[in-house]
């Protein structure tokens, strides 16, 4: 049945907190905390392919936006798949995220704001709501993709893995399951680094606490390198960069200033002073991997 854009505006306000900003039609856009612009940035940048007549697999879905785009670029199949954040009361979390932000204090991880309710699942409302509001045939599927049987739902011609590797305790095993849903191409977007003159090693940060983004379910981020290793171990035969590191280089600079940076250093040890170690740069890198 049609909603008429009263009945819309009112979905779109009773959820207190959006993050996604998803269009329900008739011009009611939810105002969520990622802008309409951004959203269509990210999507430019993922460079979905064609998705008609496709299935596809939304691992960490939250308030849906990119499952009901798969649906709405006509894809045959889309599978949504979230348990955390939809476990979570995010009026309580983001506003302890932003007292913690605020008083420049680190986040408790266990801090009642940040604790699941699996009974529950208050942090769905978003996602149920574009769901009834779209008249979306999106299948819900409420599960923790490490740990629960899954099997049943078979493996997808596209799988999206958007803003989910660095969240992993174990990002291999994590690629690995990836891949055993995948029988065709997989998505992967996350939380990169690029460290000056190390782009030819694998390399992966580890945040042990709360260090990236003052979130404590931040754990990892890895190199352009790293990622297309980890990929390539986890049993995708071929992984293309999307989106990868920032700081490329011509192999000619990276030799001279290799050599440069090795006689400072040891001029520097000599004079018995420390070599400062190059800034880390962030980024989100994006590839495309296929089984």
């Amino acid at each position: 049945m049609t909603q008429s854009k009263q009945e819309l505006e009112e979905l779109a306000r009773s959820v207190p907190v959006w993050w996604h900003s998803i269009d329900l039609g008739q011009g009611v856009v939810t105002q969520g905390i990622k802008s309409s612009e951004q959203l269509k940035r990210e999507l430019d940048s993922i460079r979905l392919p064609d998705l008609r007549g496709k299935s596809v697999l939304d691992i960490g879905a939250y308030d849906g936006f990119f499952s009901f785009e798969a649906e709405r670029r006509g894809a045959a199949r889309v599978v949504a798949l979230d348990h955390f954040v939809w476990s979570l009361d995010l009026s309580k979390t983001f506003a302890y995220w932003r007292e913690c932000k605020e008083r420049g204090i680190v986040q408790d991880a266990a801090a009642d704001a940040l604790r699941l309710h699996r009974d529950k699942l208050p942090g769905m409302l978003a996602y149920n709501t574009s769901h009834k509001a779209l008249g979306s045939k999106v299948e819900t599927v409420i599960a923790d993709f490490m740990k629960d049987d899954l099997e049943r739902l078979g493996t997808f011609d596209v799988v999206l893995f958007l803003g989910v590797l660095y969240h992993m305790e174990d990002p291999l095993a994590s690629l690995r399951r990836l891949a055993s849903f995948t029988r065709g191409l997989a998505v992967i977007e996350t939380e990169a680094i690029a460290l000056p003159l190390e782009e030819d090693r694998a390399l992966v940060e580890f945040f042990p606490g709360s260090e990236l983004n003052n979130d404590p379910t931040n754990f990892w981020a890895p190199n352009e390198k790293a990622l297309v290793g980890l990929c390539q171990a986890a049993g995708f035969s071929r992984v293309e960069v999307v989106l990868g590191s920032p700081l490329r280089t011509a192999p000619v600079w990276k030799s001279k200033l290799r050599g440069l940076r090795a006689s400072a250093g040891l001029a520097l040890r000599k004079a018995g002073l420390k070599q400062r170690l190059p800034d880390i740069v962030r980024y989100r890198a994006i590839v495309h991997a296929w089984k």
